[in-house]
């Protein structure tokens, strides 16, 4: 019984100093350290790990359960940033949607655009945020939208920010830190103040670099030496990607700390909730999806495809604005599917206007 506590208490040990160093190496800037975000993609799933350890620690030894409650708590909102557990709260009415939704330049049919219309329509949707738009093809989503700003204004490809509600101010962002040669990563982001029934609010639309690893890098391999060939290529594109967001991270912090109004952040973050870029943001801004994700899991279809049901696009908001819901809405007309925010006045403010 002693030496089955003492090897207990040794995995329980090395699991813990293995979680602390995949968070604390999750945090690092992958602008410096390319690959961290490697690490924020392993660092949630540790969680599973110190759940079954703490399970048999349990029916060995209670007192030895201390390193599996410091693990489960340091991976607990990560997980949750991926894991949908809520569901939906009453809404008052005076609630909008929100929606970021990567459509991949509409090419998943010729009537995408179409689609995505009557979708918007019958969801409901208020504002929504859509990277990868190829113009004119963007022309049917005009009839739901009256107000409409592009980024870049001029560019054929590039990000859109589609709105019921008045834009009193557009404006077209550049990732300043990327190095200019990189024509889109550099140019693919814009914000536009739009006035809500309660406040103007500042919606930064983002589409951070991709990871640049197509579908059929992902095949299987018929030899191990191609297999070796082909994860050494996968490596190569994903530390090159990881370094480009880290300074389009840079660049994102800024305009948040600069707005002069709530912030709305909406985009395809080409990365899991976590890592540098995701910690820095929760000091300014909430995630809706930590607390109040319903529904089903994975945003982008060819990873879910493969039974990796991550959330790789974001919509996170200021202080100033009460979320009721966020959840990923499995429609086929893209490669990613839209994530759906219910937003509504701070609670404090809507008091006091009911009083009145």
């Amino acid at each position: 019984m002693r030496k089955r506590r003492f090897i207990l208490t040794w995995i329980n040990r090395l699991l813990l100093l293995g979680t602390v160093v995949s968070g604390l190496g999750s945090l690092l800037p992958a602008n410096i350290f390319a690959g961290a975000s490697l690490l924020s993609l392993i660092f949630p799933t540790l969680i599973v790990p110190h759940f079954v350890m703490l399970l048999v620690t349990l029916r060995i030894s209670t007192k030895r359960i201390l390193p599996n409650i410091i693990g489960i708590g340091l991976t607990i909102i990560p997980a949750f940033a991926q894991f949908p557990f809520a569901k939906p709260m009453n809404q008052p009415q005076d609630c909008l949607r929100i929606a970021t939704y990567n459509v991949r330049a509409f090419y998943q049919g010729l009537d995408a655009p179409e689609k995505m219309s009557a979708w918007a329509e019958r969801e409901n949707i208020d504002v929504l945020c859509l990277q990868e738009v190829r113009r004119p093809s963007h022309k049917p989503l005009e009839e739901s939208f009256r107000h409409v700003a592009f980024s870049p204004k001029i560019s054929r490809y590039s990000v859109g920010i589609f709105s019921k509600y008045p834009i009193i101010h557009t404006e077209s962002l550049t990732f300043s830190y990327v190095k200019q040669g990189k024509r889109y990563p550099t140019r693919s982001a814009g914000l536009a103040d739009i006035v809500l029934p309660w406040d103007t609010v500042r919606f930064i639309n983002v589409h951070l670099n991709s990871t640049g690893v197509q579908d059929g890098d992902m095949e299987v391999a018929p030899s191990t030496e191609e297999l070796l060939e082909r994860g050494k290529e996968i490596a190569r594109k994903l530390a090159g990607s990881d370094r480009t967001r880290g300074l389009q991270s840079k660049s994102i912090l800024e305009w948040i700390e600069e707005s002069p109004h709530p912030v709305v952040l909406c985009g395809d973050f080409n990365s899991v909730p976590g890592g540098n870029l995701y910690a820095r943001l929760l000091f300014n801004l909430e995630d809706p999806y930590i607390f109040k994700g319903s529904g089903k899991m994975g945003s982008f279809e060819p990873l879910k495809r493969r039974y990796l049901p991550i959330r790789i696009d974001w919509t996170l908001h200021s202080e100033g604005i009460e979320s009721y819901d966020q959840h990923i809405d499995h429609i086929n007309l893209s490669d990613h599917y839209p994530l759906v925010t219910t937003i509504g006045p701070p609670i404090e403010e809507k008091a006091t206007s009911e009083e009145e």
